[in-house]
């Protein structure tokens, strides 16, 4: 018999997935505690936490915006690579760059801020590891990636890891729109890539599905349904990340740029350059209020208030950087890495424009090309449907 998935959609049936497969945890990790390696990551996803110096002892510290900003972190090296012809051009890395630091460069291939990971810990034993690849042509860079993580692999959800096909295609010289596309549709949230990271892996937006039951388009990040990376993998045994961290540990700790929307504008960390050079920096504050309970329709439970202060991001979470080219902010409040999208994005095909697979009835789900259809409202319907699912063979 065909292998297929059936969806159980009972509270009892939630509540047993959630005993097989509870939330990660760092065992014996409290703020205030002595923890092992400064950098490592442990508590919750609801509660993370970060091994930190304090004097001359290392203790468990909460991770906020401040603690991502300012932890230490190991360099990662990669290799900037010329392209001029149009014909595509695939690089490899392997030497140190400036992509360390600063404003992603405007206009140029960019290879060098994608790291090599041939040498991460990967996501265990048992799984390849992280595979990447950048080219070029005069127009579009072309990423293609197996989504597979380059560390250990916590399961938060009762879904496997395995790799996945994507290849995301980016406008190298991105404008901004003359309206931003909203990432919600007919009241339901976008399902599906709306970027993706340096690491080379799918990131969503700020919106579960319509699960757990009694939670429907709830924030997974609020209702501790993310490993200390701020991802989970979906019913596809995809990964991806609803929250960035600039953190060592998950690959992304040295890294100027995090990653790339669909609409090719790049995503920063909460650290922004006030000028050029990067020479002044400060850290940026979403301008998102919130009004309700995030635990569910999280649209509902925030509004937005546009401020003058250059610090605090635009409704798409992100800002228009020194050197005048727009950028989105990853960020540890709400909506995290998107809030909308601010430039146009380019139709992807195959994996990468497929929607986040029905878990249930199947509302909600919709293609990651992200159409333009502008919505006025940000309210989601209510969609009964829990987090589990089962195989039969």
């Amino acid at each position: 018999m065909s292998k297929f998935i059936k969806t159980i959609s009972s509270v009892t049936t939630l509540a047993i997935c959630l005993i097989a497969f509870p939330l990660q945890t760092a065992s014996a990790a409290s703020a205030g505690g002595s923890c092992p390696t400064a950098g490592k990551l442990g508590g919750s996803s609801g509660n993370p936490l970060i091994c930190t110096k304090v004097g001359k002892k290392l203790k468990w510290k909460a991770l906020t915006a401040t603690t991502v900003a300012t932890v230490a972190t190991v360099p990662v090296t990669t290799t900037a690579v010329a392209t001029t012809t149009t014909a595509a051009t695939t690089t490899t890395v392997a030497t140190t760059t400036s992509a360390n630091s600063g404003l992603a460069a405007a206009g140029v291939c960019p290879t060098a801020y994608f790291p090599s990971l041939a040498n991460s810990v990967g996501a265990g034993a048992a799984y390849v590891k992280p595979s990447i690849s950048v080219s070029c042509t005069d127009t579009v860079a072309t990423i293609t990636s197996n989504n597979m993580i380059g560390y250990p692999f916590v399961a938060v959800t009762p879904n496997g890891l395995r790799t996945q096909n994507y290849v995301w295609k980016i406008s190298r010289s991105p404008t901004v729109a003359a309206s931003p596309t909203l990432i919600v549709k007919n009241g339901i949230p976008t399902m599906g890539t709306l970027g993706f990271t340096t690491t080379g892996l799918a990131i969503y937006g700020p919106t579960e599905a319509a699960i757990p039951a009694d939670k429907p388009y709830g924030d997974p990040n609020y209702n501790g349904l993310l490993d200390t990376c701020g991802g989970h993998t979906g019913p596809s045994s995809e990964y991806h990340n609803h929250v960035l961290y600039q953190l060592a540990a998950c690959n992304l700790g040295s890294r100027a740029v995090l990653g790339y929307a669909i609409d090719g504008f790049p995503i920063y960390g909460p650290t922004a350059c006030l000028n050029v050079a990067c020479t002044s920096t400060g850290t940026v504050s979403s301008g998102y209020v919130k009004i309700g309970n995030p635990a569910t329709n999280v649209w509902s439970a925030y509004t937005y208030t546009a401020s003058s202060n250059a610090l605090v991001l635009d409704a798409c979470n992100g800002r228009t950087q020194p050197d005048g080219t727009y950028g989105y902010h990853a960020i540890t409040s709400f909506p995290y890495v998107f809030g909308c999208l601010k430039g146009t994005a380019m139709v992807q095909s195959g994996a990468a424009a497929e929607p986040m697979p029905s878990m249930g009835s199947g509302a909600g789900q919709q293609s990651s090309t992200v159409r333009a259809n502008l919505i006025s409202t940000h309210k989601p319907s209510q969609v009964t449907s829990v987090y589990c699912t089962i195989q039969f063979s």
